[in-house]
């Protein structure tokens, strides 16, 4: 491959080791987790020529027992649905989860004949089927006829059909995981389970493995992208060469990245004076309903922001998700956010099984907090306007949740910041996304947070010790535009 021999060209001397992909992954979620022997069901798209695993990792060796090739991959299924959906670069697949809850899985059945499964759970496409564009564009062709539904277009209005797809295709791999893990279970003889690869990212399904009852505990790597490879290969090439456990990562924190650094010398015309700590005058603005970027201390690893690079919100302002969407986003209307609740209060908001440090799973709004949902409502924008509960910006349709639980041993800073939410409030918990806009990475450095911060209408900037407000000069009209979009794409 290219990027090997141009790394064998840049580093000569230096000796050079293979690790497998899955393998890799589950090395990298062991090194995370609590456990000292598990087994590991791991899920992606590709990884050379196998696309799901089951094996056992201990200290001393990560073993594949179980895999499938790619053609049986529930991965594949979900990325080919994902473009029929519209959404065209790989990586989309969460907007599909996202959008599923609010339709009915009424193509399920067609799906499945589409794709049928064995009771192990492996797939077998009614067409070959690979990552290649011109295969997967001969593949959507095919699965439009089946379906008889259009494939969307790029921008499209989403028709019902298209959500019910969506809804569909998220109960099939609900489903299907329930099927590996049962297998696990059953071939691995273990009593906790690692949850990884790409596949590990569909946060409902990690929910479901928990509330299975299948193993005693779950944990989902929160590396479970392909970023958390490298790590993993690291750490099975420190296994082979010392003959012992690849090390654990603390499991009180996943915060190895960098620090901010200083702000950017433009920034202080704009710096603010704060009363009292920037804790309290941050909880007081979020309080008033402002939009707030928060960039604090070492970076988070993985794709969650985890209150290190985060934006934030208040749960109680009824349109704040069409607000962070469209206006700071600049995403799809229909996605979630998700809460970061103070742990020690989860369980009186949501059926929070067992901490969720890393936004691994979803949790379900007690009923006693749940507002009735009228029959009838149609279409998207219908749907999407009803309040569920009375924070309904980090509640979804099916009255779901990503929450983060925070706990002071993991994130004093953070805790430290809710908790002045909660004082002012009573509210326990706060938006928290990613600090960037779609498509571009989560920014990392000061300098990044701030021409972040100046191009959206994101409100103020705590950065370090500081409160900057946003020198953006936006006219009324440019500011008042993202509404106009929100309705034409809800």
């Amino acid at each position: 491959m290219t990027y090997v021999r141009e790394a064998r060209r840049m580093f000569p001397k230096t000796p050079f080791r293979f690790a497998w992909h899955h393998l890799s992954h589950a090395s990298a979620a062991f090194a995370a987790s609590p456990f000292e022997q598990a087994a590991f069901l791991c899920l992606d798209g590709k990884g050379e020529d196998i696309s799901a695993s089951i094996g056992i990792a201990t200290g001393k060796r990560t073993k594949i027992l179980y895999e499938l090739p790619c053609e049986n991959g529930l991965g594949l299924l979900y990325t080919l649905v994902t473009y029929y959906l519209g959404f065209d670069s790989l990586g989309s697949e969460y907007k599909v989860m996202g959008l599923a809850p609010f339709g009915e899985p009424t193509f399920v059945q067609k799906l499945r004949d589409f794709a049928p499964s064995d009771a192990n759970g492996a797939l077998r496409l009614t067409r070959h089927v690979n990552f290649t564009p011109t295969s997967m564009s001969q593949a959507i062709d095919a699965l439009a006829r089946h379906l008889s539904v259009a494939p969307r277009k790029r921008k499209e209005p989403l028709s019902n059909a298209h959500i019910d797809i969506a809804a569909s295709l998220q109960t099939i791999f609900e489903e299907e995981v329930l099927k590996m893990a049962r297998f696990a279970r059953k071939a691995t003889r273990q009593t906790d389970l690692l949850f990884c690869g790409g596949c590990a990212q569909n946060c409902v399904a990690a929910g479901k493995i928990r509330r299975s009852g299948l193993f005693n505990r779950v944990f989902t790597s929160p590396v479970s992208s392909d970023m958390g490879t490298a790590l993993g290969a690291a750490l099975l090439v420190h296994q082979e060469l010392n003959s012992s456990c690849g090390g654990k990562i603390d499991p009180n924190g996943f915060y190895l990245g960098c620090e901010p650094g200083d702000a950017p010398l433009e920034a202080s015309r704009y710096r603010l004076p704060i009363g009292g700590t920037v804790h309290k005058t941050a909880a007081r603005l979020l309080a008033e309903g402002k939009v707030v970027g928060w960039v604090r201390g070492r970076m988070e690893l993985g794709a969650r922001a985890l209150g290190a690079r985060s934006i934030l919100g208040d749960p109680r302002v009824e349109d704040m998700q069409s607000v962070l969407n469209l206006k700071i986003k600049f995403r799809e209307s229909f996605r979630p956010f998700a809460p970061a609740i103070l742990a020690e209060d989860s369980g009186e908001w949501c059926d929070a099984e067992g901490p969720s440090n890393y936004m691994e799973y979803t949790a379900y709004l007690l009923p006693k907090h749940r507002y009735s949902v009228p029959a009838g409502l149609s279409g998207l924008s219908e749907r999407l306007h009803f309040p569920r509960c009375r924070l309904p910006s980090v509640v979804h349709v099916d009255y779901s949740a990503r929450l983060q639980t925070v706990r002071r041993s993991v994130h004093p800073d953070f805790h430290k910041l809710i908790s002045e939410f909660k004082r002012l409030t009573g509210v326990p918990m706060i938006i928290n996304t990613s600090f960037n806009v779609s498509g571009q990475p989560i920014v990392r450095t000061a300098e990044e947070a701030w021409q972040c911060f100046r191009h959206t209408d994101i409100d103020y900037l705590v950065l370090n010790d500081a409160i900057y407000d946003n020198p953006n000069d936006k006219t009324r009209e440019e500011k008042t535009s993202w509404a106009r979009q929100f309705e034409k794409y809800s």
